[in-house]
C-alpha cells in the first residue's frame, strides 16, 4: 500500500510540472498518452496477470467512445454518461467473457478477434446511427460542475487524474487476493483448481475489469478527439495496443503505459517527416521487440538493480548478473 501510495504521488507530481516543459502540441500529445496508457493498462492486466491474449480488446474502447458519441446528445451531465459506458462496457466484457474464457490460448485469441470484427462490422453497418464508414463527430462537452472544459490544459489535466485513478484502481486489484489468486492462475491453472478455487469466476473478473477500463479509455477518447470511427473497434487498433504492452512490458503495470507513451512519440515524430511513416514504424517497432526483450520496464528496473547491485560490490566486475534473477 505505501508502496502504492508513493508512486501515484510521484505520478501525481510528473502530471502537474510537465505541462510546463511542454508546448500547446506537447501537452495536446500527452492528454492522448494518458489516454492510450489507460487502455494498454486494461489490456496488459488480462495479459500479463491472467493470462490471456486478446487481438479484440479495441472493441471495449470503441463501445466506450461510442457510447459518448451517441449519448451524448441526449445526456449532458459528464457523471452519468461516463457511468453508462462503464456499465455498457463491463456488462458486454461481462457476457461476452463468460463465453471467452472458456476458450484457451489460440482459441481465445480467435474468437476475441471474431468479436471485434463484430462490433467493426456493426458501427460500420449502422449508417443513420454511427455514422458508417465516416464515423460520428461527438457533441458532448466535457464539464465536472466547474465549467466546460475545452482548453489543451484542462483536458491534460482531466486525462492525467483519470490515469492516476485508472492505476491507482489496477494496482489495489493487482494486489488484492483476488487478484493474486487470478495470478496464480496464470502461473498454474490446474494446481489452483486443485485448491478448490473457481479459476473461471476470477478470469471473467479480471476481464470484465478489464473490458470496463478500455471502455473509459474509449469514452475520454471521445471526449478528447470530438470524432469517432469503426477504426477504433478494429483488430488493427488491438494489435496496436498489443505492441504497446509488450514494448513496455507484458507483467507489469505501469509498463504497458510506457509502451503507450514510447508508441504515440514515435507515430507522431515519424509521421511529420514522411509519408511512409508506417513501413518505418513497423521496422522500429520489430526492432524494439526483438532487442528489448521482457519489455521496456523491464530492462529498467534490470539496469537499475544491476547498478545498486555494482554500487554494493555484490558481483565482481568479471561475474555476469543473471537476467532472470535480478527481473524477478
Amino acid at each position: 500500500m505505501k508502496r502504492m501510495i508513493l508512486q501515484a504521488f510521484f505520478l501525481t507530481l510528473l502530471i502537474v510540472v510537465v505541462p510546463f516543459l511542454l508546448s500547446d502540441y506537447g501537452i495536446s500529445l500527452t492528454a492522448e498518452i494518458y489516454i492510450m496508457g489507460i487502455f494498454a493498462m486494461s489490456l496488459g492486466l488480462i495479459m500479463g496477470y491472467a493470462g490471456m491474449v486478446s487481438l479484440g480488446h479495441a472493441a471495449f474502447f470503441g463501445i466506450g467512445a461510442y457510447t459518448v458519441a451517441i449519448f451524448g446528445e441526449y445526456v449532458l451531465n459528464t457523471y452519468l454518461l461516463l457511468l453508462i459506458s462503464v456499465i455498457i462496457s463491463g456488462l458486454v466484457a461481462l457476457l461476452t467473457g463468460a463465453v471467452f474464457i472458456r476458450t484457451s490460448k489460440f482459441y481465445f485469441l480467435m474468437i476475441t478477434l471474431a468479436f471485434g470484427q463484430l462490433l467493426f462490422a456493426l458501427f460500420w453497418q449502422m449508417k443513420s446511427v454511427t455514422g458508417g464508414a465516416d464515423g460520428m463527430s461527438v457533441s458532448a462537452i466535457m464539464n465536472f460542475g466547474f465549467g466546460e472544459i475545452l482548453t489543451p490544459m484542462a483536458i491534460y489535466y482531466v486525462m492525467g487524474a483519470a490515469f492516476i485513478i485508472a492505476f491507482i484502481l489496477l494496482s489495489l486489484f493487482v494486489n488484492s487476493p483476488a487478484g493474486k489468486i487470478t495470478k496464480g492462475v496464470m502461473e498454474n491453472e490446474s494446481r489452483m483448481n486443485a485448491l478448490g478455487y473457481n479459476i473461471r469466476i476470477y478470469k471473467l473478473l479480471a476481464y470484465t475489469l478489464s473490458g470496463a477500463l478500455a471502455g473509459i479509455a474509449g469514452s475520454l477518447y471521445s471526449y478528447y478527439n470530438l470524432y469517432v470511427t469503426p477504426d477504433l473497434s478494429g483488430w488493427t487498433f488491438s494489435g496496436q495496443v498489443m505492441l504497446m504492452v509488450i514494448i513496455g512490458g507484458v507483467g507489469t503495470l505501469f509498463g504497458p503505459a510506457i509502451g503507450a507513451g514510447v508508441f504515440i512519440f514515435l507515430q507522431n515524430f515519424i509521421s511529420s517527416y514522411t509519408e511512409r511513416w508506417p513501413l518505418i514504424m513497423g521496422v522500429v517497432l520489430v526492432i524494439l521487440v526483438l532487442i528489448g526483450k521482457g519489455g521496456i520496464l523491464h530492462w529498467i528496473q534490470f539496469s537499475y538493480r544491476f547498478i545498486l547491485r555494482k554500487k554494493a560490490g555484490d558481483k565482481s566486475p568479471g561475474q555476469p548478473v543473471d537476467k532472470e534473477e535480478v527481473v524477478n
